[in-house]
């Protein structure tokens, strides 16, 4: 048996949120080497297979482009909601056959990105003047500029519904969400600027980290089975408080 050393990445960020009745395209970005670059696969196939077992797509081959392999579908409304999706990639690279299995997700509804670099401005002026270099080699987005910063953030609130035991696949809407990946993204991009005791960037990452906190307790879930204008939260919430003292 021949043991592979090329450590090859599937560089995705959460599992696969599919959205039944709607065009879904799957990427499989895989990186390896000193600067995280993409590989290129020669080929490869797909098979996604239902919580029962069964083959939605079986072997269909993937179109590679810009050095990613892709493949698009549309679950149709027969499909059933939840968790228990599978999503195998096989990959070929330098003529051997890499497989990436995914777990996956089918919904009815994907909360979507809604904040983009003109929001971080807003809020914070002077990151504009503090713009990272062109990235084009990072990440399965853009890739330029706060872009990575805002996807990691993304990408965080979907592996946070997740972990949290929430039911995503049920999801009808995130209230107050877009306060927490703006917050968030604002931590990520202040972070990355490197500051001395007695500039702006340290107050900056304080206040970032403090408005994060606060959306944070505003993020709330709506869920297709609640009862008009009842909301859950995304988390615990867990009080301090000494004992016999009031909860304030």
């Amino acid at each position: 048996m021949t043991v592979r050393v090329d450590t090859y990445a599937l560089a995705l960020q959460a599992p696969p949120l599919l959205q039944r009745e709607a065009s879904n395209t799957l990427s499989a970005p895989v990186r390896y080497g000193a600067s995280g670059a993409v590989v290129a696969p020669s080929s490869g196939t797909i098979t996604i297979t239902r919580p029962d077992g069964t083959a939605l797509v079986s072997a269909a081959s993937v179109t590679i482009s810009s050095s990613i392999a892709t493949y698009t579908l549309t679950p149709s409304a027969a499909e059933t909601l939840g968790a228990g999706w599978t999503v195998v990639w096989a990959l070929t690279i330098d003529g051997a056959v890499y497989t990436f299995r995914q777990s996956a997700y089918l919904c009815q509804y994907v909360p979507p990105n809604v904040i983009s670099a003109a929001d971080l401005y807003v809020r914070m002026p002077e990151l504009a003047n503090r713009v990272p270099p062109a990235q084009s080699d990072r990440g399965t987005g853009s890739g330029v500029g706060w872009q990575p910063q805002i996807d990691a953030a993304y990408y965080e609130l979907i592996q946070r519904l997740i972990g949290d035991g929430q039911r995503p696949w049920e999801i009808r809407e995130v209230t107050g969400y877009r306060e927490w990946l703006l917050t968030r993204a604002l931590q990520l991009a202040v972070g990355t600027i490197p500051s001395s005791a007695d500039d702006q960037w340290r107050q900056a990452r304080t206040d970032a980290y403090h408005a994060h906190q606060r959306a944070e307790a505003g993020l709330r879930l709506q869920y297709d089975d609640d009862a008009p204008g009842h909301r859950r939260g995304a988390g615990p919430t867990v009080t301090l408080a000494a004992p016999g003292r009031p909860l304030w």
